[in-house]
C-alpha cells in the first residue's frame, strides 16, 4: 500500500532530462515538483477536462453526420459552420463538466466556437453570393441581422 506520498528513482537520458528540467509550469523547481507537473500534464491530456480530448470525441461522434454531407453534391457554409459548432460547443460543455461553478468557464470554452459561427453568419450576409444550397437562406440571414441592428 502506498504512503501519502510515494519516493521514486528513474535513469532518464540526457534528452528526456532536458525536457523535463524545461517544464515551467505552476512554479516548478525541483526535480520532484517537475515530475508532478509533467503528471498533471497527462492526466489533463487524456481526461474528460481537456477540450483537445474532449474535441476528438465530439468531432468522432459527428463523424457520421459529416461523411454524409460530405457525400452530398452541394455545399454550405451555414451547414458547415452549424456542424463545427455543434462539434466544438459538446466538446467545451464536456471540458467543463467537472468545473465548480460550469457558467464562467463553459462561457470562456464557448466563446471561439461561437465567435467563428458569427463570422461565418456575417460573410454570409456580406457576400454577394454566398456558398448556401438555397439562395433564400441568405437574404433571410440578412434580413435577421437588419432587425436585430434596428431594435
Amino acid at each position: 500500500m502506498l504512503n501519502k506520498t510515494q519516493s521514486i528513482s528513474a535513469r532518464l537520458s540526457a534528452d528526456d532530462y532536458a525536457y523535463l528540467m524545461s517544464i515551467d509550469r505552476n512554479g516548478a523547481v525541483t526535480q520532484s515538483e517537475k515530475v508532478r507537473e509533467l503528471i498533471a500534464m497527462a492526466r489533463e491530456s487524456v481526461g474528460v477536462e481537456s477540450f483537445a480530448r474532449a474535441y476528438l470525441a465530439a468531432g468522432e461522434t459527428m463523424l457520421p453526420i459529416k461523411a454524409k454531407y460530405s457525400d452530398e453534391n452541394q455545399r454550405s457554409l451555414l451547414v458547415e459552420a452549424m456542424l463545427e459548432f455543434v462539434t466544438e460547443g459538446a466538446a467545451a460543455i464536456q471540458a467543463c463538466a467537472d468545473e465548480e461553478m460550469i457558467g464562467p468557464a463553459l462561457e470562456r470554452k464557448a466563446l471561439p466556437a461561437a465567435e467563428a459561427f458569427m463570422e461565418k453568419i456575417l460573410l454570409i450576409a456580406l457576400q454577394s453570393e454566398p456558398r448556401l444550397i438555397e439562395a433564400q437562406t441568405a437574404e433571410k440571414i440578412r434580413q435577421r441581422l437588419t432587425d436585430m441592428l434596428e431594435r
